[in-house]
């Protein structure tokens, strides 16, 4: 299966995006980007973020490894991936 990263877009379109617990961001092995949005929303209630974190349009799911390794877990995280990089979205704090 492959492996998703979900995350929000760059700019103003990810605002209406964000949500108090900070989860903007996860790595999910699934079938399909919708499956993918389901786990990912799974993962968010089980850590006490509520129902739905990443649920809503504009969510970019990104295929980033059609065939990941054994050693994947399924993951959500605070804040978006190019932050947790070190580099901000120009301006855009996350």
């Amino acid at each position: 299966m492959p492996l998703y990263l979900i995350r929000r877009p760059a700019g103003l379109a990810a605002e209406p995006l964000r949500n108090s617990a900070g989860l903007h961001s996860a790595l999910i092995s699934a079938a399909s980007p919708a499956a993918a949005i389901t786990a990912a929303n799974a993962l968010a209630a089980a850590r006490g973020a509520g129902v739905g974190a990443f649920s809503g349009t504009g969510w970019v799911t990104t295929d980033i490894a059609t065939t990941p390794g054994g050693l994947h877990v399924d993951c959500v995280f605070d804040g978006d991936p190019i932050n947790i990089r070190g580099m901000d979205r120009g301006g855009n704090p996350a």
